[in-house]
């Protein structure tokens, strides 16, 4: 052991010891270095032991793994580095197409689209199929341009899995209250609910990575976020309250799946994730085929 020096960490990983020589030489605290197997001990002189506790307490104090630290983890939040949102992207386009060239676009619509009116007889499936669905080459543009705004840096924080599964909870979710609010048979469809819904898991993702609990700056995200709704929530045939609705949902559900994101990754894998995203989807049709055949 180095003379006149004290052993301020013992049987440390390699990686954890040179994260506290970094903290402790950024302090100007001289600092020794043992090696013991695969272990390494951390002296300090002891005039300075006081110092270098509080000074490491202070990092990981600063850096804790609160609610969600994302900040820390590896990860792109890069739009055109998620393969799963240009998948759906792909597949949104796919059915549009196909509808469109097997000139079933219309009867696709009239059996798989959100309508109040089918869904209080109990076809709950259109609430999922209709986020599949779309009016015309710019309807379906749009919210490709939406998944890839909002949508891929979504799939990026939470996962291949979880990330589309999360966007078709927020769409159905925003799709069945829509239909709980209308009283008629009017259609609704199109995957902007759940871009809406990405809009407001973002909006969560930004508040609860906060160091405070509530300040100006926490609550700047959802404000932010509601303009943009109100943005992109003009037009004739907008259905305002499926964005509405799409946006609180994603933002409600953010604010308890990101503190719990840890826990839910370690439990629910994201090839598990998906492999129910893709039941529920298929499910869905199926249903509506079933139900229409009775």
């Amino acid at each position: 052991m180095t003379q006149n020096f004290e052993i301020l960490s013992k049987g440390v990983s390699a990686r954890k010891a040179d994260l506290i020589l970094l903290i402790l030489t950024s302090q100007h605290i001289d600092t020794h270095i043992e090696k013991e197997g695969k272990t390494f001990h951390i002296l300090v002189d002891p005039e300075d032991k006081k110092k270098a506790y509080a000074m490491i307490n202070a990092y990981y104090r600063e850096n804790r793994l609160r609610k969600v630290r994302q900040t820390i983890q590896d990860f792109s939040i890069s739009p055109f580095k998620s393969i799963p949102a240009f998948m759906i992207m792909g597949l949104l386009a796919a059915i549009h197409v196909l509808c469109l060239q097997y000139d079933i676009h219309e009867a696709m619509i009239l059996k798989y689209g959100s309508s109040s009116l089918f869904i209080r007889q109990g076809e709950n499936f259109r609430a999922i199929t209709a986020l599949f669905l779309h009016a015309d080459a710019r309807h379906v543009l749009g919210n490709m341009a939406g998944l890839l705004i909002f949508g891929a840096p979504f799939i990026n924080l939470s996962g291949f899995g979880t990330g589309p599964f999360m966007l078709l909870l927020t769409g159905t979710l925003g799709n069945l209250m829509t239909a709980g609010l209308y009283r008629t048979a009017q259609l609704s469809i199109g995957a902007s609910t759940s871009v809406m819904g990405a809009a407001g898991l973002l909006v969560a993702f930004q508040m609860t990575r906060e160091k405070k609990s509530f300040s100006r700056d926490t609550i700047i995200p959802l404000i932010a976020g509601a303009i943009l709704v109100g943005l992109l929530s003009q037009g004739e045939r907008t259905d305002v309250f499926a964005h509405i609705f799409g946006f609180l949902n994603g933002f409600i559900l953010g604010l308890l799946f990101f503190p719990l994101n840890r826990t839910i990754r370690s439990y629910l894998k994201e090839p598990t994730a998906l492999s129910i995203t893709l039941i529920i989807i298929v499910s869905s049709v199926l249903s509506g085929i079933f139900w229409g055949n009775r």
